[in-house]
């Protein structure tokens, strides 16, 4: 009997080979922005589970709240972790990690620029699932200038991951040994490292105390203990270390500074909500949001809907022509169970060739979306038995949920009416302007959506930031040149069209901070402190990235009164409460006092998401002849003409080789650095236009198979109306206008819902649009627009029709 079923649906499909292709290709492309849906968030839910402790893994979050500002911070005190695993039996083990600046390393064959360092405790290997290929975790970064690298790194420097003892050689002239090779981490770590450095070396007096917060701190808790019994004993670790230490470095206490209403507080975060759930200062690397799985999500649901309603809509479009075919059916003596059960089974038919075109396109569509997402999605790394039995599963469920309405719509038809052509007037009309209405409300919402995404990625990108990233070459591999550096810029601002250059600790896109204490005049009460960044520059510094003083004045090359000089921003001004800053002094918790010569108007250095914090820009060592310091090179930054900026690289280039021959030579744009801060905005708004587009053409369709549906029934109105005098255009707008109404209550729907969504979405940005109600109108006009073109062609069609060929059965 299922045999006879499938063999007549297959025969049904291939005479009405039109519309068999328009409702497999709108559920073949549901079902594969859906299941793209799928990998993606599979993908981003899997961060961190490699590791086979996962489930008792924590990072030590800390809460700080000082002088009234608040700091959500990814880091603990230096020496919290060894103290829980001391004081606390519920702790296994812990391991800290930080971040290493980017370094040149060198070997026998190169020199190449490596990013991916860190410093890590011995007992990283016992918390976290990194094995290693060759040498003993628990010795491997437990002596001195030892190193362990990746598989890739061992094969990059060494053409082999045989590398035990072979020598690394870092820019700063550290010499190491490497002592352990581990395997590559996997793509869904928060950290990634391929080179890791024992973190021991840096266990000084100056670091290694309780006001220091430097390191991501993690534990390993014991089987069967749950972290609100930790985080219990907290108040105990800060009464006990954390107190002594206020008074020390403060002269205050713990209990003074909350009366003050200032607070300390740390917590317990699951290793496997990092990834989505943590966006602190101090993070190792970019994290995702829980916010970007939702919207995957929902995205691909909505299209999977929208595609699920356009089948039920092209389905119920055909029932004219089905009808007498029911009818000979039921006459015969079918019973309407029967009738619908092979409704179903032609509808398992259409979805499960609807998959089988849907897994062509996703194969092909993934290495696009691979390159927009900045995945490594793959199908062939998710086929196994169970992914198998839920595709199945899942198609049949959406077969079922496709096919029910029209199977039992079509078994309805009276089969005396159904075999002169007359179709019932069916009750369900209602049902089915709903299903089109419900299509162009997700329709419009996603076109909302990618509207004011892009209008933010534009105020980002045109936003006046407070300096001028245009045409600023940034040299990343400054490094290697060391006190040479100095002899690099003069050398390139001898070539004409090089404007202007500067050396500098900090660029306003990097991603690295340092924050103090800083005190006005002789203040030493916390509640006059600010929390500033130091960021040191040279004095070409102002000049080169085009800033604006807007009191006071720039450095001045040569003075060396200079040295112990600042210029702040006016944020820091307006903390300080200076209405008069300059000639003011401010001091830090030291000692170190500096002197205001300047102000610079606010410029953002960090995302949009932040707001301006206070900066001091201090003048470097090199300025007055003095050593440069190893924490100071960041980069060195030149303005070009933006008439000869590929010859002003080539010379670039050619001076670099000639000051430091054998070293690298990396460089970027400022503009491009600074953009790629919103790469994960940017690709959330290409992937809204892309999904828009799709969720539109699949709504379409539904709104072609509705117009098709009306059509048909009443061709035989639209007959007699031509044979009574009635015009083409008249007739057009006769049955488009039934469409408008379905499409103007969906975009009364979507538009609060998509102010609503995009609110909570804008709220992450500190500097955002404002959102006009043009957005909405923008978004509800073109889905009326492509709604009426959709459905005019439809209405011409049948407005054009020969009325004799409607009539003549009459």
């Amino acid at each position: 009997m299922l045999r006879n079923y499938l063999k007549i649906a297959y025969r049904n499909l291939s005479q009405n080979k039109g519309y068999s292709a328009l409702t497999i290709f709108g559920l073949a492309l549901g079902l594969t922005v859906s299941l793209l849906s799928i990998l993606y968030v599979k993908d981003e839910l899997a961060y961190d589970h490699f590791n086979k402790k996962s489930d008792r893994i924590y990072r030590i979050n800390s809460d700080i709240t000082y002088s009234g500002k608040s700091a959500k911070g990814a880091l603990a005190p230096t020496p919290m972790g060894q103290t829980l695993k001391q004081d606390f039996p519920e702790i296994e083990e812990f391991t800290r990690l930080g971040k290493y600046d980017s370094q040149i390393v060198k070997s026998e064959q190169s020199a190449i620029r490596e990013e991916g360092i860190l410093y890590a405790d011995s007992t990283v290997f016992d918390v976290f699932t990194l094995p290693l290929l060759s040498g003993n975790p628990q010795k491997a970064l437990a002596g001195p200038n030892s190193v362990v690298i990746s598989r890739r790194i061992a094969n990059k420097y060494f053409g082999t991951t045989n590398a035990l003892n072979k020598i690394l050689t870092f820019n700063t002239g550290e010499v190491r040994r490497v002592t352990g090779v581990m395997e590559d981490m996997p793509e869904q770590s928060h950290f990634h490292a391929d080179i890791l450095l024992p973190l021991y070396e840096t266990r000084d007096a100056k670091v290694n105390k309780w006001g220091n917060h430097i390191f991501n701190t993690y534990v390993l808790l014991k089987s069967g203990t749950t972290p609100k019994s930790v985080e219990a004993k907290f108040e105990k670790i800060l009464q006990t270390y954390l107190d002594p230490a206020l008074k020390q470095y403060f002269q205050t206490s713990l209990a003074e500074t909350r009366k003050a209403g200032n607070n300390f507080s740390y917590s317990l975060m699951p290793l496997t909500d990092i990834h989505l759930y943590s966006d602190r200062e101090g993070e190792l690397s970019p994290n995702s949001s829980i916010q970007y799985i939702y919207i995957f999500l929902l995205t691909g649901l909505f299209i999977l809907v929208i595609a699920v309603f356009n089948f039920i809509n092209l389905t119920t479009a055909r029932s004219a022509k089905r009808a007498r075919e029911v009818g000979v059916r039921k006459v015969m003596g079918s019973d309407r169970s029967v009738l619908v059960f092979q409704f179903l089974s032609e509808s398992l038919l259409t979805t499960f060739l609807a998959l089988a075109a849907g897994l062509l396109l996703l194969y092909l569509l993934i290495p696009g979306f691979n390159n927009l997402a900045a995945k490594h999605l793959s199908i062939t790394s998710e086929i196994n038995l169970f992914s198998i039995l839920y595709l199945l599963a899942g198609t049949t469920l959406v077969s079922i949920i496709a096919g029910i309405y029209p199977a039992f719509y079509l078994s309805s038809f009276q089969p005396v009416k159904a075999l002169k052509g007359i179709l019932i007037q069916s009750k369900s009309q209602g049902f089915r302007n709903s299903l089109v209405t419900f299509q162009f409300a997700l329709s419009v919402l996603l076109i909302i959506g990618t509207l004011l995404v892009n209008q933010q990625l534009q105020y980002i990108q045109t936003k006046r930031i407070g300096f001028d990233k245009d045409q600023v070459v940034v040299i990343n591999t400054a490094q290697s040149t060391k006190s040479q550096v100095l002899t690099f810029k003069s050398a390139v601002l001898q070539t004409p069209s090089v404007k202007s250059g500067t050396v500098s600790g900090f660029l306003p896109v990097t991603s690295r901070r340092w924050n103090d204490m800083w005190y006005p005049q002789q203040e030493t009460d916390a509640k006059y402190s600010v929390n500033m960044q130091e960021w040191m520059v040279d004095p070409d510094y102002v000049s080169t990235l085009r800033m604006e003083i807007i009191a006071g004045r720039d450095f001045i090359a040569g003075r060396t009164t200079d040295s112990s000089a600042v210029i702040i921003n006016e944020s820091a001004a307006k903390q300080f409460g200076l209405k008069n800053p300059i000639g003011k002094i401010i001091h830090k918790t030291g000692g170190e006092q500096l002197t205001v010569i300047g102000v610079v108007k606010d410029f953002h250095y960090e995302s949009l998401r932040s707001k301006i914090a206070p900066v001091g820009l201090v003048i470097n060592g090199n300025a007055i002849d003095r050593p440069l310091e190893k924490s100071f090179l960041e980069a060195v930054s030149f303005r070009l003409n933006p008439a000869d900026v590929k010859s002003s690289l080539a010379e670039i280039e050619k001076k670099w080789k000639e000051i430091a021959p054998g070293q690298p030579f990396e460089y970027s744009f400022l503009n491009e650095d600074f953009d790629a801060m919103y790469r994960s905005e940017q690709r959330i708004g290409q992937l809204f236009t892309a999904f828009s587009g799709i969720a539109i053409l699949i709504a379409c369709l539904g709104l072609f198979g509705l117009s098709s549906f009306s059509a048909e029934q009443r061709t035989k109105e639209i007959g007699v109306r031509k044979v009574l005098g009635a015009s083409v255009s008249s007739i057009v707008s006769l049955l488009s206008k039934d469409f408008l109404k379905p499409v103007l209550t969906a975009i009364l729907i979507a538009a609060p819902i998509g102010w609503y969504g995009m609110q909570i979405w804008l709220q992450d940005f500190a500097y955002k649009i404002e959102i006009h109600w043009w957005t909405f109108a923008i978004a509800g006009l073109s889905s009326l627009f492509i709604a009426l073109l959709t459905v005019s062609f439809q209405s011409i069609k049948a407005a054009l029709m020969n009325p004799v060929k409607s009539l003549k059965s009459e």
